[in-house]
């Protein structure tokens, strides 16, 4: 089963997609910070990460750029899933999906089903 690690600082969003992702059979763990989620691959590793930008302390850039500076990690897909206005090309190394808020939901399906199928 793939597992995913949702990160996001906002309680409300994190309930619903984990919802929408456990529903199609995914499992998710789900973390209210990137410093949570460096904490939760330490842990258990998830086979695919999504990732907001905007938030406090550590932001979803720097939690990507940890995660791709760790060999164990580097090969791991990440999804940035934010409203903030991002060059998709500009993050080519830290994301393979960049997905605006609000994403619809067979879109945000669809990136997670071809990203956790290593395509």
């Amino acid at each position: 089963m793939t597992r995913i690690l949702l990160v996001d600082d906002e309680p409300d969003l994190l309930e619903a997609w984990s919802f929408a992702l456990e529903h199609v059979g995914y499992e998710v763990e789900r973390a209210n910070g990137a410093q949570e989620a460096l904490l939760a691959m330490q842990r258990r590793p998830s086979n695919l990460v999504i990732t907001d930008l905007m938030m406090p302390g550590m932001n979803g850039e720097e939690l990507s750029r940890a995660l791709r500076q760790n060999p164990e990690w580097t090969h791991i897909p990440i999804v940035l899933h934010t409203s903030a206005h991002v060059d998709a090309s500009a993050g080519t190394a830290l994301w393979n999906a960049v997905l605006r808020k609000p994403a619809r939901m067979d879109d945000f399906l669809a990136t997670v089903a071809r990203l956790s199928e290593g395509g």
